[in-house]
């Protein structure tokens, strides 16, 4: 069995209550029935699965973080109209957008995600999960952070801050 050691900015996200799931190598599917069960902040677990060549992904509410991201130029309109472009937390590219790390106020509804005008916000009061650096898109292109963990605690934002209510 490989095992590696994790990253700084994955030690960071696990600072701030972060659970990770095992995600199919260069995939985006969570592996394993009930794959929102098997979410881990084990440094040694993780490192095992990353050992092994497999992708991470952030069970959405977990340590309340959730997800903002868009995939294209409606999503990104969006997301700058609510002004969450503008505001300072950990970000990261993925194969074709970006993705927005915060922390909701206040307890996750059991929602697992919403869409709004091209944007899509993963909460995981339902079972929800977003791929992470240093992960692979199904392109072959690296998930790459743009502001990273280390630098910056998530934003704290609001239900209403998202448009979620």
């Amino acid at each position: 069995m490989t095992t590696c050691t994790i990253d700084a900015d994955i030690a960071a996200l696990l600072d701030y209550g972060a659970a990770v799931v095992r995600v199919a190598r260069r995939d985006k599917m969570p592996l394993g029935k009930a794959w929102n069960t098997l979410a881990t902040s084990i440094a040694d677990v993780i490192g095992e699965w990353l050992g092994q060549g497999y992708n991470l992904g952030l069970l959405c509410g977990s340590g309340n973080l959730i997800d903002v991201e868009y995939d294209d130029a409606t999503g990104r309109e969006t997301l700058k109209r609510m002004g969450l472009l503008d505001i300072e937390t950990p970000t990261w590219a993925s194969g074709r957008g970006e993705h927005r790390l915060f922390r909701l106020a206040g307890p996750v509804p059991p929602m697992g995600w919403r869409k709004i005008g091209g944007a899509e916000i993963r909460l995981g009061g339902k079972p929800a999960q977003s791929v992470l650096p240093p992960s692979t898109h199904p392109s072959g292109r690296p998930y790459t952070w743009l502001v990273s963990p280390q630098q910056c605690r998530p934003a704290v934002v609001t239900l209403a801050d998202l448009g979620v209510l």
